[in-house]
């Protein structure tokens, strides 16, 4: 076949359709690999997120650590916040990540002297009063360090 066959016009719309054709098709399977990987993505990271959402429902300190919250509470915070302070404040917190309202209660209280105590001891007085609001004690302390209390979040105590 003459070289000059190769050059033919007629031929050429056919190769460039045939090209454009596979080129689209290819675009297409891109197009639905990418929408496909990223909600593999999603539901891992939302999978994740919920395996890794704990409450205050799920055993978050130990009855010894709110022990320790009971004679700091006593100490620090009974003389203006009885024992019933706690459950409408702790309604009002739901949704909310335990790390804020630890945050709040470690640099506003006690009014007296704010930040005087160790996170130690605000997180001890915090157990305590998960304690007093009837949310029930675990196997493991209710710890503060690495940002642990923001991933707790608040919610209505479980009957």
């Amino acid at each position: 076949m003459p070289v000059a066959a190769w050059n033919c016009p007629a031929r050429s719309p056919s190769k460039e359709a045939h090209r454009d054709a596979r080129i689209l098709k290819i675009e297409k399977m891109l197009v639905t690999l990418r929408k496909f990987l990223l909600a593999a993505a999603l539901s891992a990271i939302g999978a994740y997120a919920v395996a890794e959402q704990r409450t205050v429902n799920d055993g978050v300190y130990t009855e010894d650590q709110a022990d320790a919250g009971e004679v700091l509470y006593t100490q620090h915070c009974l003389l203006c916040h009885d024992k019933k302070y706690f459950r409408p404040v702790l309604q009002r917190w739901e949704g909310q990540p335990l790390g804020i309202m630890f945050t709040v209660m470690s640099t506003s209280m006690p009014e007296s002297n704010p930040g005087f105590l160790s996170e130690k001891e605000y997180v001890d007085i915090l157990a305590y009063i998960l304690s007093l609001s009837r949310y029930e004690a675990g196997d493991s302390e209710l710890d503060y360090q690495d940002g642990t209390l923001n991933n707790l979040l608040v919610e209505a105590r479980k009957r």
